[in-house]
């Protein structure tokens, strides 16, 4: 039995792979950054969580971490800094944090792949064939991890199926940025970048049926 968990824990067998990218605290319930609009997300995001489980997939979660000094707060107010509570996970998920075949990667700019952890990871994750990205916000963080994940795939010659939910990614509005502009500019260059966009977990599964991976 640890023999097979270990197995498990260095990504053996393990064939899809979902990465929810920024529900920290500080962009979903508390502080200069939040939109409580986000929590809309969460019951899809769960249900994901559940699926991946189920399949014996892998769940990742990408957060904002920032040093005190960020460059990003040039652009931004101050938020998510490693060690507060703005940086943690959300409640709804936290639990899942520490549960097997579970990663946690935080980053100090909107691009979490420059991290340098994630390319890794992906190396040990031999038979991977599906990959699901979710979160906020769509057109920044989200778009920014998609397409680089997607190109270094490339780089490595390795031929997985990528997708992004509708239902469980999301951008804010404001005065200077319209959220519906910006979310259908996320869909179109995430597509272009060889991401396939579905509405929801049920034409998800359709799609996975087509392509032969599920199980």
């Amino acid at each position: 039995m640890q023999e097979l968990e270990n197995r498990k824990r260095e990504g053996l067998g393990i064939q899809k792979a979902l990465y929810i990218i920024d529900m920290n605290n500080g962009f979903v319930n508390f502080g200069p950054m939040a939109n409580k609009a986000y929590n809309a997300l969460v019951k899809e995001q769960l249900r994901m969580i559940e699926k991946i489980r189920r399949e014996n997939g892998q769940v990742n979660f990408v957060l904002e971490g920032h040093t005190e000094d960020s460059l990003e707060f040039k652009s931004y107010p101050k938020h998510c800094i490693l060690g507060t509570k703005e940086a943690e996970l959300i409640p709804e998920l936290l639990p899942e944090q520490n549960k097997i075949n579970t990663n946690t990667y935080y980053k100090n700019c909107i691009n979490g792949m420059l991290t340098g952890e994630v390319e890794k990871d992906i190396k040990t994750l031999t038979f991977l064939k599906e990959v699901i990205f979710e979160g906020v916000c769509a057109d920044l963080c989200v778009m920014d991890f998609a397409r680089a994940y997607a190109r270094y795939l490339d780089e490595i010659n390795k031929d997985v199926k990528l997708f992004v939910v509708k239902n469980a990614v999301d951008t804010y509005n404001s005065p200077t940025h319209n959220r519906r502009e910006w979310l259908d500019i996320a869909y179109k260059v995430m597509a272009q970048a060889g991401i396939q966009v579905v509405d929801d977990y049920e034409e998800l599964e359709e799609k996975e049926r087509i392509l032969g991976l599920r199980r």
